[in-house]
């Protein structure tokens, strides 16, 4: 890998890392928390708030489905010439942004139920903002490939040079027939 490959490299991670944070705060503001009830048995989700529970997962994957779309998109126009080295860097830089999302959520968020003091019957207390499972993170890196992918797909193709020094292929040619 030649040094401006990889300088172009690292940047792109650096940007997913700085993307991926900022995304966790996006993350924090947009998803709404489960709220536990305290009960004298102890903290119970009641059904309503399992709901919640799944909206902090559907939008971590909504908004790593869709930065990682971009960030696929934008790599691969700024960075056409590299080829195929583009997708281990798109899988790469997706999961480092989704990793530094999950960690801005699980930082920022609500603390541990469990470790919450002074709370009474009846009080309620929002969950952590968590994964229970690695695959939200890879919706991240999905959308990288996809937007890789579709930025492939709608590039019009270049001219083909078949000679490889500007001229056509000689067939049908005077000038090329051997005797």
């Amino acid at each position: 890998m030649t040094r401006t490959r990889l300088s172009a490299a690292l940047l792109v991670v650096v940007l997913a890392a700085l993307a991926g944070i900022a995304s966790g705060f996006l993350w924090l503001l947009i998803a709404q928390p489960a709220q536990w009830l305290y009960t004298e048995q102890g903290l119970v989700l009641d059904e309503a708030a399992a709901g919640h529970q799944f909206g902090i997962v559907a939008w971590f994957v909504v908004i790593g489905g869709v930065a990682g779309l971009i960030g696929g998109w934008a790599v691969e126009r700024w960075r056409t010439q590299d080829g195929w080295i583009l997708v281990p860097l798109v899988v790469v830089a997706g999961l480092v942004a989704g990793l530094l999302c999950s960690r801005v959520g699980l930082a920022f968020g609500p603390p541990d139920p469990a470790g919450v003091t002074g709370i009474e019957v009846g009080d309620r207390v929002p969950l952590r903002f968590t994964l229970d499972a690695f695959s939200p993170m890879l919706s991240w890196v999905i959308g990288g490939l996809l937007g890789l992918a579709a930025s492939v797909y709608v590039r019009p193709a270049a001219p083909r040079d078949s000679a490889g020094d500007g001229s056509d292929d000689g067939v049908g040619d005077a000038d090329q027939i051997v005797r």
